[in-house]
């Protein structure tokens, strides 16, 4: 399950709501800088988002958070909404071999 939220090339099969998503840019250690756009029901307009994630590995648990960044306030394409993610994050605790508990915690302001 790790493996698969770092993997930006599978997400875009797995999650159905993606526009659009890449990374910027790696920081120092266990973190990177990306942009991901999603899909919003209508009358709403899609949403992006830029931010910086970092992880780490405990074991067999792991912890990802993500907030974002100081990017333009009114985001980078005009079709969009810049959302900001003020805290968000994964909490995936080892419960057995091929098991496991995830726990996703999102602290957003979807600007509308």
């Amino acid at each position: 399950l790790y493996d698969v939220l770092h993997d930006i090339e599978y997400r875009k099969k797995w999650d159905t709501n993606v526009i659009e998503t890449f990374d910027i840019g790696k920081g120092g250690g266990n973190s990177d800088v990306g942009y991901y756009a999603w899909k919003c029901p209508k009358p709403l307009k899609n949403r992006e988002g830029g931010g910086l994630r970092s992880w780490l590995p405990m074991g067999t648990d792991y912890i990802i958070m993500n907030y974002s960044g100081g990017g333009p306030n009114g985001g980078g394409r005009k079709d969009m909404v810049r959302a900001v993610s003020i805290q968000t994050g994964y909490l995936i605790e080892g419960t057995g071999a091929k098991s496991c508990i995830i726990t996703y915690l999102a602290q957003v302001d979807p600007k509308g």
